[in-house]
């Protein structure tokens, strides 16, 4: 023999009832803290500062005034630096070239002993 309940057999009903039981505890809970942050005026609430990533990102940035002319400074600096090594791999190059003509030319004009 089936028993009676008291639950509805509709799953959103109950769902509902869960979800409004909820609701009524959170507004509860919220009236409790509301009432004890206002009831207590002798605690000195530091005012909210926002974080300072935010800070750095909403203020005038003192980097952001002038990035040109560094730039090109760095980018004149290394292009001399790049030009100095240029001219420093082509005399070695030269040094290496004159190296193995030289050797070659011993070579070729060497008399043979023996012959």
């Amino acid at each position: 023999m089936p028993w009676n309940r008291n639950e509805p057999t509709d799953p959103l009903e109950v769902r509902r009832r869960q979800l409004a039981e909820q609701e009524r505890l959170l507004a509860e809970q919220r009236k409790r803290l509301t009432e004890t942050l206002q009831g207590d005026p002798s605690s000195s609430l530091k005012p909210v500062e926002p974080p300072v990533w935010r800070m750095e990102e909403d203020g005038p940035s003192s980097r952001a005034a002038d990035p040109t002319p560094a730039r090109k400074r760095h980018l004149a600096r290394q292009r001399q630096r790049d030009m100095v090594l240029f001219f420093l791999f082509i005399a070695v190059l030269l040094v290496v070239l004159g190296i193995v003509l030289w050797v070659a030319y011993v070579h070729n004009t060497a008399t043979v002993n023996g012959a």
